[in-house]
């Protein structure tokens, strides 16, 4: 497992231009329904299949193929990365907004170059209030 980690956070690091981390995130497998009640409001389906939560832990679902295990990793540790970067304030929802945009580019990167697929992710922006 621990291969997988760094082959993956390579990749994130590679694409996103983040600094590789001197330490490496958990990874938790976890079902959809774990997703649906922790993200989903108990709803099913549940089409949230990674989360970082701004700690030491990214959550995977456990029912996906390799290669949607692979992309779905990059996405999350970007979010880990851009969190240890402090170029980003965790409690705006405009940063919010622009990390969520930069893991999906670094995303569709992945699968486009390394994985030689094409996907395209239609991200609707946050609804975020004028902050002070």
């Amino acid at each position: 497992m621990k291969e997988w980690v760094l082959y993956v956070m390579t990749w994130a690091s590679q694409l996103s231009g983040y600094q590789f981390p001197d330490t490496l995130p958990e990874v938790q497998w976890k079902s959809e329904s774990w997703f649906s009640h922790r993200v989903c409001k108990d709803h099913i389906p549940c089409p949230v299949f990674g989360l970082y939560e701004d700690r030491d832990v990214v959550f995977i679902r456990e029912d996906l193929t390799d290669s949607a295990k692979d992309h779905i990793a990059v996405h999350e540790f970007v979010h880990y990365l851009q969190h240890f970067s402090g170029r980003f304030d965790l409690n705006s929802c405009f940063d919010t907004d622009k990390r969520e945009q930069e893991a999906f580019l670094v995303q569709s990167r992945f699968i486009a170059e390394v994985q030689g697929g094409f996907t395209k992710f239609t991200i609707n922006h946050l609804s975020c209030r004028p902050e002070p």
